[in-house]
């Protein structure tokens, strides 16, 4: 039989636990998945195959965030995400693990009986670029619900900074935004289809307050002002910019010429902050200081020149988990960017999706290059 003092000493370790437990700098809500890429040498063509090489690895948005994250800084990281209990759920649970250095114990990845975990098959061509792409992630869609983004809420609200990708379902978005309600947010977009959920998940008239940074990249940001536009008035017209439909730019001033109506309208929604990344033209950071969006101010940051890319898979997420791994220990916001670039071409000059294993010292040396290019830009038509 127990007795009371027994009781009450347990009681006190279970409490000195808790008081001793780690405040999480970032906390991640995104897919893990097992990717499968293939990089042709020469011309892809329907119909038939091509000669290149097959790679298989780990990743997934969120994971390749948290990795970015946990490699390029100190930061305590929380990866809260789902995958099926089958051996490829274990080595996904594995790599994370050991890529997050005794930094997150894992348990915020959920393995679900039964569930099979999500797998992404890319094809890129020669460059890099995706040519195609399939995404099989149903069980993060089903299982990172308004259940398990609750468990995480508290790792959440004492975070820094949280970031949300994409891959949830509408449902689960709105889940972990109500967990992250007092923190910073970043949402990742992740693809044209689901870059909407983000609205789909906030109040009609201005579905994304509470979102501090958005980093869509040309076609999810039409797709998400689109979206943003058909939630104040079903039946409006669709983004006003009738030129350029293929989204494609040899300046970082012709990107923001095509596109300021909708950056304005993503941040008329609430976003605080719109982090627009154009490849090898670098990124637009724009704002709306007072809450005016129709006086956006923007930003041009370079991209690091990358000689020889090994994948273009991924590098995005580096940006995103290099930057955010920065705000985290207080680095300044346009400093904090600079280094998310840098991250991102690391992560080109890698087969693998997810940045780890890195050169602190080449990441500061990059950053510093791309932080002295920084200059603000304005839209040919305000």
């Amino acid at each position: 039989m127990t007795s009371a003092r027994e009781v009450a000493r347990a009681r006190l370790a279970r409490l000195a636990r808790v008081v001793r437990a780690p405040a999480r700098d970032v906390v991640v809500f995104g897919g893990v998945v097992v990717d499968v890429h293939a990089r042709a040498r020469g011309a892809t063509a329907r119909g038939t195959s091509a000669r290149g090489r097959v790679d298989r690895g780990v990743g997934g948005v969120g994971l390749n965030v948290a990795c970015a994250c946990a490699a390029t800084s100190a930061a305590r990281v929380r990866l809260v995400s789902a995958c099926g209990d089958d051996a490829d759920g274990a080595s996904v649970r594995e790599a994370w693990r050991a890529r997050a250095r005794g930094r997150d114990d894992g348990a915020g990845v959920r393995a679900r009986a039964g569930a099979r975990t999500g797998r992404v098959v890319a094809v890129t061509d020669e460059s890099g670029e995706i040519v195609a792409s399939v995404a099989d992630v149903d069980v993060v869609e089903r299982d990172v619900d308004e259940e398990w983004c609750e468990k995480y809420a508290s790792d959440a609200r004492g975070a820094r900074v949280v970031v949300i990708d994409g891959n949830l379902s509408a449902r689960g978005i709105r889940a972990a935004r109500r967990a992250a309600a007092t923190t910073a947010t970043w949402f990742e977009p992740v693809s044209v289809a689901k870059a909407v959920r983000i609205v789909e998940s906030g109040d009609a008239g201005r579905p994304m307050v509470g979102v501090r940074w958005c980093s869509p990249n040309a076609a999810e940001l039409r797709e998400l002002a689109n979206a943003v536009r058909r939630s104040w008035a079903k039946g409006s017209p669709m983004s006003p910019c009738p030129f350029n439909p293929e989204l494609e730019f040899d300046a970082a001033n012709d990107a923001l010429d095509a596109l300021a109506s909708d950056i304005a309208t993503v941040l008329a929604a609430g976003c605080e902050r719109v982090v627009l990344t154009l490849g090898s033209l670098g990124v637009i950071v724009s704002s709306a200081p007072d809450g005016d969006a129709s006086n956006a101010e923007h930003a041009h940051v370079p991209a690091f020149a990358v000689k020889s890319a090994a994948s273009l898979i991924g590098a995005g997420d580096a940006l995103v988990g290099g930057a955010v791994g920065a705000l985290a220990r207080g680095v300044d916001e346009m400093r904090a960017i600079a280094i998310g670039v840098a991250c991102a071409s690391m992560a080109c000059e890698r087969r693998e999706a997810a940045l780890f294993d890195v050169d602190a010292r080449e990441i500061d040396r990059r950053a510093a290059i791309v932080f002295d290019g920084i200059t603000p830009i304005k839209a040919a038509v305000q």
